[in-house]
């Protein structure tokens, strides 16, 4: 009989025990305590009630500490679970007295190992987790990061609130993304590590956030899915309301095994997933860094009309490289019309620069009321649906240096009297070593601008969201 118990009930968590909490942290392997993870909700001030639990122990840091999860005297929405492999059968077991909502085995050593003792193991939790009716987040998981709630599975991550979610087999891309969020400028409404997916996996989460009024963007890194139909069903729904990206991991042999000895999971051919990408319409990256761009051209740039661009730069040869990066990524670079280019040949000069697309214009750069004239023209242009700078992070260093909040405004007017046709965007290059590339994309980036930090991950962002809109446009 197919599990039915759908994931929602209790979440986000008002009450959580964490089974395993020690005075004392004492592991010698990766990880975390149960007396970390109870610590560190403790210090990021979880809104909820938090019950220890520990049968040797009785009071903790102003806590009492109960010997069972069965002797809590509420029903709890979450168990998290930290004790031995071993031990987890006996704690699901209480769970299941306990009616517990939704119950998380953090702790490993599982099927994920591939050794026969722990495949027995993991097959009496799951007959436990039947049996109960349990909803079972893991093995091998991180579990919840919920900035509403303040809960959070990393010390040191933000807990900024916003709209995107992610799901993710693996902790350690949880973490990686949560620090990605602020740089990128956004928050996140819940994130979810769910392990070996012994019980529920991706697509159950994926049909809660399709209801989720705080999430706007759903993000998942996949190993594996256990019902690639249900999936596939529920991903072309959602999809259509909300942009789905999906980071697959486990395409090559190499990643395959690799997958296989993580979280156990056994992800299917590459031309399956391509097929899959092809059918669904589904955002498709390669790395956490690349889902965080998708997520920021998304929600800086709203509904991106098309991948027609033109990319305003400085110098011959970076000029080539610039189209061929282009053409490499998926963005086109439509030749100007003889209305734009007589407009641009009025007032910009053609000695040491190149009025075509790419532009060579190193002088309408470093001039702000030169710059200014040329976006206004640009803006008329109906076969360009985004300009790209791509510029020396020098630039803001030493020519823009006094007018720099300048520059940010005049791209800010543009795009707010464009939304949804027409979008300036930054892609900034490194050349000058003495200056912070990091630093300016990201005070961009709080201005509302979206700015990445090479026009290659500029030009792959903006290629997969506008194909997202092209193909919700063409099956809605």
């Amino acid at each position: 009989m197919p599990y039915t118990n759908k994931f929602g009930e209790g979440f986000p968590p008002r009450s959580v025990a964490i089974v395993g909490v020690s005075r004392k942290e004492h592991m010698n392997h990766p990880g975390y305590t149960g007396a970390r993870l109870f610590r560190m909700l403790q210090e990021s001030k979880f809104t909820g009630r938090l019950y220890p639990v520990n049968p040797k122990v009785s009071e903790l840091e102003g806590y009492k500490v109960y010997p069972k999860v069965t002797d809590i005297p509420e029903r709890l929405d979450l168990v998290t679970i930290t004790v031995p492999a071993a031990v987890v059968p006996q704690v699901l077991e209480d769970c299941v007295i306990a009616k517990a909502r939704n119950v998380q085995i953090c702790t490993s050593g599982f099927g994920e190992t591939g050794e026969e003792e722990a495949l027995k193991l993991e097959k009496q939790v799951r007959e436990i987790a039947l049996r109960g009716n349990l909803r079972v987040i893991g093995p091998n998981c991180m579990g919840f990061h919920i900035p509403s709630t303040r809960m959070k599975m990393f010390e040191h991550v933000s807990i900024l609130e916003g709209p995107v979610a992610f799901i993710s087999q693996s902790g350690g891309h949880c973490q990686i993304f949560l620090r990605h969020g602020p740089d990128f400028n956004f928050g996140f409404s819940k994130v979810i590590s769910y392990g070996n997916a012994l019980i529920l996996d991706a697509t159950d989460f994926l049909e809660y956030f399709e209801n989720d009024d705080e999430t706007k963007i759903i993000c998942l890194y996949l190993e594996g899915i256990k019902d690639g139909r249900r999936f596939v069903e529920l991903v072309q729904k959602v999809n259509n309301t909300k942009p789905v990206i999906i980071w697959k991991g486990g395409l090559t042999d190499s990643g395959a095994r690799a997958a296989s000895s993580h979280t156990g999971s056994l992800g299917g051919s590459e031309r399956i997933w391509d097929a899959f990408f092809k059918k669904t319409g589904i955002i498709r990256t390669g790395s956490i860094e690349e889902t965080a761009e998708v997520c920021m051209t998304i929600l800086k740039l709203e509904r991106l009309s098309g991948n027609r661009a033109l990319v305003l730069s400085s110098g011959g040869g970076n000029n080539v490289a610039t189209g061929d990066i282009c053409a490499e990524e998926g963005v086109e670079l439509p030749a100007l019309t003889p209305a734009t280019d007589a407009k641009l040949r009025e007032f910009v000069s053609s000695v040491n620069q190149g009025i075509n697309n790419p532009m060579d214009a190193p002088g309408v750069l470093m001039s702000l009321p030169t710059l200014k004239r040329v976006l206004e023209v640009l803006e008329a242009d109906s076969s360009i649906n985004v300009i790209i700078f791509h510029m020396l992070a020098g630039f803001f260093a030493r020519p823009l240096a006094g007018v720099i909040d300048e520059f940010r405004q005049t791209i800010i007017d543009f795009n707010k009297r464009n939304k949804g046709k027409k979008a300036v965007v930054i892609a900034l290059s490194d050349e000058y070593r003495d200056v912070e590339t990091y630093k300016y994309a990201k005070e961009f980036r709080e201005a509302g601008i979206a700015a990445y930090s090479s026009l290659r991950s500029a030009c792959r962002a903006l290629n997969r969201v506008a194909g997202y809109y092209q193909y919700i446009i063409k099956n809605n």
